[in-house]
C-alpha cells in the first residue's frame, strides 16, 4: 500500500508540474490584469488600408522555440473563444500556438471570390475581393507576423459563414498558404454555388493531400425536411445546407486525394455551431498531435522496455513530418518518468531506458548525462557514473557534474 501511495504521489507531481505551465499562461501583468492578447496593425499596399490584428502568444513563450500560427478571421467574434480553447487543449491535444486575429474593414469584399452587386436584399457591390485578400495574407500579413514573432512553418486558418467560404476558396485556389483549413458553416450558396461548381476542377488541378481540411455544417434543413427532400428544394432558407451537401458530395468523391473531415451538427444552427465546431475542428486538424501511448508508464510492469520506449520514437518521427521540424518529447517529462520507474516501481532497467532515450533525443544537453550519472551512482556503478559526469563537463562544464566528480574523488 505504501508503494502504491508513493507511485500516486510521484505521478501527481509529474502531471501538476506540467499543468503549472498551462496555469502560468493566465499572463497577469503588473497591474493585476489578465491579458489574452494585444492589438497590432500594419498598412496593406494590396488593400490600400491600415489593417488591425489581434495577437495572442503562449503565456510562457520560450524565445528558443518556434510556434505554429492560427490565423483567425472575424477576430472580434471569435478571438476570446479560440484563445480560451487553446489554454485547455495545449500540451496534450495540440501544440502551443500563436493566434493572429484579423479584424474586418469590408467583410463582404474580402471573403467573397466573385462579384455579386446585390445579394439577399443587401447591397454587395464591393464583393469579389478574395483574390486580393489572399495576396494580403500571403505577401504582407504572414511575412509581417514571421518577422515579429517566433513562428514556425505550420499554419492554420479558421473562418465562419462568409469567412468559411473564404477558407474553402483559399484551400482550393491557394493551397500553399496554410497547412490546415477550418471552415464552419461556409456560405457556399454565394453566387449560385459558384465555388461548389468549380471544386472538382480545382481538386484535379492541385495537390491537397498534405493539407488538413475540416468542414462543419449546422442543421438548416427546415421543418419536415430531410437530406433527400432538401436537395430538391429551391427556396432561399435551404440554400445554405443544399450547397454544403453538394460540396460534401465532391469531397467524398475525391476522398483518396484529400485529407478531410466533414461534420454535421444536428442540434446546432448557423450561429450556435461556431463553438462546438471550433473545438472539434482544432481536435481534428491536430489529431496527429496527442500521444496516448506515453501513458503506458502508469502500468509499466505490463509492458516490455521496448514497448515503453518505441512509441516515443514512432510518435515523434510522425510529428516531425507534420511540424516540418524535429519534434521531441519534453526533457523534464521523460526524466520524471525515469524517476517514477526507479523510485515508484523499482524498475531500474526501464528507468535506464528512459534516461538513455532522453540522451538520444537531447545529446547536447549536459543534464542528460548528469541524470545518467546519478542513475548509475544509485546502482553503485561508480565507473559508469564518473564516465557520464565527465561527458557532461565536456559539453558545457556542468557545475553539478563537477561537484559529483569532486565528491567521488574524495
Amino acid at each position: 500500500m505504501k508503494e502504491m501511495n508513493k507511485c500516486r504521489i510521484i505521478i501527481a507531481i509529474i502531471i501538476s508540474c506540467l499543468s503549472f505551465k498551462g496555469v502560468a499562461q493566465s499572463n497577469q501583468n503588473l497591474k493585476g490584469e489578465i491579458v489574452i492578447g494585444k492589438v497590432d496593425s500594419l498598412y496593406s499596399e494590396v488593400l490600400q488600408e491600415q489593417r488591425e490584428i489581434w495577437i495572442h502568444v503562449p503565456g510562457d513563450i520560450d524565445s528558443t522555440k518556434q510556434y505554429p500560427v492560427i490565423y483567425l478571421l472575424d477576430a472580434s467574434a471569435h478571438f476570446h473563444v479560440i484563445t480560451g480553447m487553446l489554454k485547455q487543449l495545449t500540451k496534450w491535444q495540440m501544440p502551443e500556438s500563436i493566434v493572429v486575429g484579423i479584424t474586418n474593414t469590408d467583410r463582404i469584399r474580402d471573403f467573397t471570390p466573385t462579384n455579386v452587386p446585390f445579394s439577399r436584399g443587401h447591397n454587395t457591390e464591393t464583393s469579389g475581393g478574395a483574390g486580393h485578400f489572399t495576396k494580403f495574407l500571403k505577401q504582407e500579413l504572414q511575412p509581417f507576423i514571421n518577422s515579429k514573432y517566433p513562428t514556425e512553418n505550420n499554419s492554420t486558418i479558421i473562418g465562419h459563414s462568409t469567412a468559411g467560404l473564404f477558407v474553402l476558396y483559399s484551400f482550393l485556389y491557394d493551397g500553399e498558404s496554410f497547412d490546415n483549413y477550418l471552415a464552419i458553416e461556409p456560405s457556399l450558396w454565394w453566387d449560385k454555388e459558384n465555388l461548389v461548381k468549380k471544386t472538382q476542377k480545382m481538386i484535379d488541378k492541385g495537390d491537397h493531400q498534405e493539407k488538413s481540411l475540416y468542414v462543419a455544417v449546422a442543421n438548416s434543413l427546415g421543418q419536415a425536411m430531410d437530406t433527400i427532400k432538401v436537395r430538391k428544394d429551391r427556396t432561399e432558407p435551404t440554400e445554405q445546407i443544399r450547397a454544403n451537401l453538394k460540396f460534401h458530395d465532391v469531397l467524398v468523391k475525391n476522398s483518396k486525394q484529400l485529407n478531410f473531415k466533414w461534420e454535421y451538427f444536428k442540434n446546432e444552427d448557423h450561429g450556435s455551431v461556431t463553438i462546438p465546431a471550433q473545438y472539434n475542428g482544432l481536435r481534428s486538424i491536430f489529431s496527429w498531435f496527442p500521444f496516448p501511448e506515453m501513458w503506458r508508464f502508469n502500468t509499466p510492469k505490463k509492458y516490455s522496455t521496448t514497448e515503453l520506449i518505441k512509441p516515443f520514437y514512432t510518435h515523434y518521427e510522425r510529428m516531425s513530418i507534420r511540424m516540418k521540424r524535429e519534434a521531441k518529447p519534453d526533457w523534464e517529462l521523460v526524466n520524471d518518468i525515469a524517476s517514477f520507474m526507479l523510485e515508484g516501481h523499482n524498475l531500474p532497467e526501464k528507468a535506464l531506458a528512459y534516461l538513455e532515450m532522453n540522451a538520444d533525443f537531447y545529446p547536447n544537453y549536459s543534464k542528460s548525462y548528469v541524470a545518467l550519472g546519478n542513475y548509475h551512482l544509485s546502482q553503485k556503478d561508480k565507473p559508469a557514473a564518473i564516465s557520464y559526469y565527465k561527458k557532461a563537463v565536456e559539453i558545457d562544464g556542468n557545475p553539478a557534474a563537477q561537484d559529483k566528480l569532486k565528491q567521488l574523488d574524495e
